[in-house]
C-alpha cells in the first residue's frame, strides 16, 4: 500500500501522514508558485510511493518553534530533526500507510 498520495498533478504535490503532528504533510515536484505569486520550493523525488524518498529535508512552520516539524523522509522512514516540537524529536519512524 502506499505511504503517499498525489493531491495536485498540477505541481506534483504528493502528502503523507505525519505520525508527530498527526496531520499532513507535502512535497512540490514540479514547478509551481507560492502563495505570495514567486516561485515554490521543489523537491528531488525518487518516484517510489511504497519507500519514498524526498531531497532536500522538509521544513514545516519554521517561523514558530512552538509548531515546528523538521525531518528528512528517506526510503519509507521519517527521520525527525531534533528541532521538532513534538515527541518524535531525533527520532526516526516508518512512514504510515496513506488512509483515505
Amino acid at each position: 500500500m502506499a505511504k503517499l498520495k498525489l493531491l495536485s498533478e498540477n505541481c506534483g504535490y504528493y502528502a503523507f501522514m505525519c505520525p508527530g503532528c498527526g496531520s499532513d504533510h507535502g512535497y512540490y515536484t514540479k514547478p509551481h508558485q507560492n502563495h505570495a505569486g514567486r516561485p515554490g520550493p521543489v523537491w528531488e523525488w525518487n518516484g517510489s510511493l511504497e519507500k519514498p524518498t524526498f531531497t532536500p529535508s522538509l521544513l514545516i512552520n519554521a517561523p514558530w518553534p512552538e509548531r515546528r516539524c523538521h525531518l528528512h523522509l528517506t526510503e519509507g522512514q521519517i527521520h525527525y530533526c531534533p528541532d521538532c516540537h513534538h515527541q518524535l524529536a531525533g527520532q526516526t519512524v516508518e512512514c504510515p500507510e496513506w488512509e483515505d
